[in-house]
């Protein structure tokens, strides 16, 4: 079936189709089937334009125009990337993160060369690698790493890469690609868009490593480089998880675990030519451990199980926050809207972990503060009383709280509002608790968690 954004472009002939010996790489990433699939991916991505402007729904009728010169343009080696586009994002762990935007033809062209780079380095790849490769995920390395924990590898190292994707050697990647990739135009095409410039501020530098993290090539460009870290630490006979630049390595004792990450931060810095953050990267135990936002907590039983980072509980506890305030604008229903959509992503990424307090300790935390909300629109004291009324109070009690000084969490906590403002009375009101959610999805879930 034609992709709708490629009918009416002129295709190659069919000759040159039929003699795949001579159909080079580049060749078959600008196949009209391979470029639809890319622009298809794009648009599901959405996302905001880069320096030129144009939006991710321009681009169906950008390549009618133009799809024919493009093609030929990156053919013959003239096609030049624009330059990204720069934002900063909070990280979670606090600072900010730079995020390059390409323009919405650059992120199809890349997305192009990652559909057809990704099968052939698949086949490279380390199991113990679950970052951004088809069909792996963030709960296969948690699982993986509680498999070790139950071997009884509960001395953890956890790497901490300095700003990998601002550091990452352009000379020392491109020869990583050339030992599997032939076709020089491609290689050209790639380290183009390595030393593609930064606009900051409307100024264009250029860039000399890293590669932007934002792109749609960079996790698999990242994955390539830091393979190279997997095959070391399997020809030493580690336990190790990675995604992306999160790796932690699982050894038997303190002694090992000093000796182990002393060796392995040698080996990047010096091999890998890498920037290791020692005072991020630290050795622990499961407890103490954090992994994609999880941690481990020993059963009476002695079996570590699964649980959530206390960092990610303060986090997600932050967003509600912010949704909850009464100055953010939002009407009742679209902040429990709003928490409804935060909430089931939230469990949907920690459904693996043993979490029924957490769950319902949030529960408490969000009602808390939709008490507060609910008290601060009854901002006189007559709307104070009049809902306390509503909600059955007797007069004299309405009157007496309805008239209170006392601060909005305190009143929030009180027997008045908890026993008028119950937990049914949100659910009615359409609040998605946390626990209920997680319940539903443990019992809904297709196969055994554990």
């Amino acid at each position: 079936m034609a992709v709708p954004e490629m009918r009416g472009l002129k295709r190659p002939p069919k000759a040159n189709w039929r003699k795949e010996k001579k159909y080079s790489m580049l060749e078959q990433i600008l196949t009209w089937q391979n470029l639809g699939t890319a622009i298809a991916q794009v648009k599901r991505n959405k996302g905001s334009g880069g320096t030129d402007g144009m939006q991710t729904e321009d681009i169906g009728a950008y390549i009618q125009a133009h799809g024919n010169t493009l093609r030929k343009q990156i053919l013959e080696g003239s096609y030049k990337p624009s330059a990204v586009r720069t934002v900063e994002i909070p990280k979670p762990q606090g600072g900010k993160r730079k995020l390059g935007i390409p323009t919405v033809i650059d992120r199809v062209i890349q997305q192009a060369i990652s559909q057809q780079l990704t099968p052939i380095y698949e086949k490279q790849f380390s199991n113990q690698s679950y970052g951004f490769r088809p069909g792996r995920n963030a709960h296969q390395a948690v699982n993986q790493a509680q498999k070790y924990l139950n071997e009884g590898k509960i001395w953890v190292i956890e790497l901490d890469l300095e700003k990998f994707f601002d550091k990452v050697n352009h000379d020392r990647l491109m020869q990583l690609l050339s030992k599997t990739i032939a076709d020089k135009r491609l290689l050209k095409l790639i380290r183009a868009y390595l030393r593609s410039g930064i606009m900051e501020d409307g100024t264009v530098s250029q860039r000399i490593e890293g590669t932007p993290q934002g792109s749609p090539l960079s996790p698999l460009l990242s994955n390539i480089v830091l393979d190279d870290l997997d095959k070391e630490l399997e020809k030493r006979g580690h336990s190790y998880v990675r995604y992306a630049d999160d790796c932690s390595i699982y050894v038997k004792s303190e002694s090992a675990a000093k000796r182990t990450a002393a060796s392995i931060i040698r080996y990047i810095e010096e091999e890998l030519l890498l920037k290791v953050n020692r005072e991020k990267t630290r050795i622990s135990q499961p407890e103490e451990s954090t992994l994609l936002g999880f941690s481990f907590q020993l059963h009476k039983d002695g079996v570590w199980e699964i649980r959530i980072a206390g960092k990610a509980v303060g986090r997600i506890k932050e967003k509600c926050k912010v949704i909850t305030s009464r100055s953010n604008g939002m009407s009742e229903e679209e902040r429990l809207k709003k928490l409804k959509q935060v909430t089931e992503g939230w469990v949907n990424y920690f459904i693996i972990a043993m979490a029924h307090p957490v769950m319902e300790s949030l529960d408490g935390f969000v009602r808390t503060r939709l008490r507060i909300c609910q008290w601060k629109t009854w901002k006189k004291p007559s709307a104070r009383i009049a809902g306390l009324l509503k909600a059955g109070v007797k007069r004299q009690r309405a009157e007496k709280w309805g008239y209170s000084s006392k601060g909005y969490c305190r009143v929030a906590n009180s027997p008045i509002l908890q026993t008028t403002l119950t937990n049914n009375y949100f659910v009615k009101r359409g609040y998605v608790s946390f626990l209920t959610t997680y319940e539903t999805k443990r019992r809904n879930a297709a196969k055994p968690l554990f």
